[in-house]
């Protein structure tokens, strides 16, 4: 069973956000938006390296900026899939019968 965030030493807080931090790198933002929420409890203990905020403030920038180009995204392939024809259709992975 893993041990809570609150028993774990600061060096582990941080080897564990700065994992999480990176990982999400690898096509998996949502573990920067975890990492902010896992790392949250113990934030203001005094034996943190600033890192660990860093990393938390990087992670929830990172998650920010990410869903607004993922709406963005979306809105405009919704609004302008039929424009785009062919490449619309390839990009789609249902398509509509009837449209």
């Amino acid at each position: 069973m893993p041990k809570p965030i609150e028993k774990m030493g600061a060096d582990e807080i941080l080897a564990s956000s700065k994992k999480l931090f990176f990982g999400g790198f690898c096509l998996l933002p949502m573990l920067w938006v975890y990492n902010i929420f896992y790392v949250w409890p113990v934030r203001n203990r005094s034996d943190l390296s600033p890192q660990v905020r860093h990393y938390m403030l990087l992670s929830g920038i990172l998650s920010i900026v990410l869903f607004i180009v993922f709406a963005a995204w979306f809105g405009i392939f919704v609004n302008q899939r039929l424009d785009w024809g062919t490449t619309g259709d390839l990009l789609t992975v249902v398509l509509v019968k009837g449209v």
